[in-house]
């Protein structure tokens, strides 16, 4: 619902779940990457963690459910 909800304000956003770009590696809000070496490909896959609902935009965090201990408010995430 979040990823519609900021494509619905959004259109031309492309939402990625699970998925870094591999220029925003360096910024410390990501860990639990996969390895990956392919030099083709312009992504990480991130492992989910239990309980986690985080939405963040060029590597700066927008919202996370388990930092605010609450469910998002899609409309608020999708403005943010």
């Amino acid at each position: 619902m979040i990823a519609e909800g900021i494509t619905a304000r959004m259109p031309d956003v492309h939402v990625l779940r699970n998925q870094i770009p591999k220029e925003y590696v360096d910024f410390e809000l990501y860990y639990n990457l996969v390895p990956n070496e392919d030099q083709n490909s312009k992504f990480f896959e991130q492992l989910p963690r239990v309980g986690a609902c985080e939405v963040s935009y060029k590597g700066k965090l927008v919202f996370s459910k388990l930092l605010g201990c609450r469910w998002p408010n899609i409309k608020k995430v999708a403005d943010k």
